[in-house]
C-alpha cells in the first residue's frame, strides 16, 4: 500500500474528525429562512431551585434543557407547583423554550 492508500484507509476506518453533519439534527439545526421552527414533544422531568429540567428529542433525562420555571408556568397556563409531569409542545430555539402549549391529554 502507498502512504496514500493508508491514510485514506485509516481515515476511513479511524475517523478522528466528529460527524460533520451531525449539528444539522439537533434543536439548533439551520433552517430555510422562510422555513418555520419544528415544534417538539416536551416534559418537565422536575423543579429544581427556579429552574424547570424539560426532556425532549434533543434532551435527555440525564441532560434535559433548564428554563425559568415561572416563565414556563405562565406560557401554559399552569401553576409553578403544577409542572412537574407535564407534557406540551414547544418551539426549542437554542435555551430558550417558547409557543409552549399543553397536550390535551395535560388539560384540566
Amino acid at each position: 500500500m502507498t502512504e496514500d492508500e493508508v491514510a485514506r484507509t485509516l481515515r476511513e476506518h479511524h475517523p478522528t474528525q466528529p460527524d460533520e453533519d451531525a449539528w444539522e439534527h439537533g434543536a439548533d439545526a439551520a433552517r430555510n429562512v422562510g422555513e418555520p421552527p419544528m415544534r417538539v414533544q416536551c416534559h418537565v422531568q422536575l423543579l429544581f431551585g427556579d429552574l424547570a429540567e424539560v426532556v425532549t428529542m434533543y434532551h435527555p433525562y440525564d441532560d434535559p434543557l433548564r428554563v425559568p420555571a415561572a416563565a414556563l408556568a405562565e406560557q401554559l397556563g399552569v401553576e409553578l407547583e403544577a409542572l412537574p409531569g407535564c407534557r406540551f409542545t414547544a418551539v426549542i430555539e437554542g435555551d430558550t423554550v417558547r409557543d409552549a402549549e399543553l397536550l390535551a391529554s395535560d388539560l384540566g
